[in-house]
């Protein structure tokens, strides 16, 4: 939930990228947008994903990036 789904650009992408990458090497950014039920105007979130190289490299970025604000949003960062 760290953006809102219409700031959702094709900038994003890289920027998760090279925030992450202080971290470690990222294999991949995944931004996935999840409805959260079957009513028409139900809310959607948007959820993204960062694979790293190494599982240290993901236990750094959860320590540094849980919990923190990013566009007026708190970040949730955790092992998936």
């Amino acid at each position: 939930n760290m953006v809102d789904p219409k700031d959702i650009d094709d900038d994003l992408e890289g920027e998760v990228t090279e925030e992450c990458g202080k971290f470690g090497a990222v294999n991949r950014v995944i931004i996935y947008q999840e409805k959260q039920g079957e009513e028409e105007d139900a809310e959607i979130i948007v959820k993204i994903f960062v694979e790293f190289s190494m599982a240290s490299e993901t236990h750094k970025a959860i320590q540094a990036l849980n919990g923190r604000w990013f566009a007026g949003r708190k970040v949730v960062a955790e092992v998936y």
